[in-house]
């Protein structure tokens, strides 16, 4: 997982992730995911099937977002 971008709206963040699909440690192509956390939740969420993510993709959004929170509340 890949951060592309991480930007603040109105009342959510929003992450835009890049995943490399891989197979026997081969690489067979990569796709691209948008996550959101609303304020009033502690927890992100895919933004097209509004499902909460695992545990390790929480782990990533999270330590993305508190290393630039204060580059994206300007």
């Amino acid at each position: 997982m890949r951060l592309i971008n991480l930007q603040r709206t109105d009342d959510a963040y929003v992450a835009k992730a890049e995943i490399t699909l891989k197979a026997f440690g081969v690489a067979l192509g990569q796709r691209s995911k948008i996550y959101i956390r609303r304020e009033s939740e502690n927890a992100w969420r895919e933004k097209k099937t509004n499902k909460k993510v695992s545990q390790k993709e929480n782990a990533h959004l999270n330590k993305w977002l508190s290393d630039h929170q204060k580059f994206v509340e300007h």
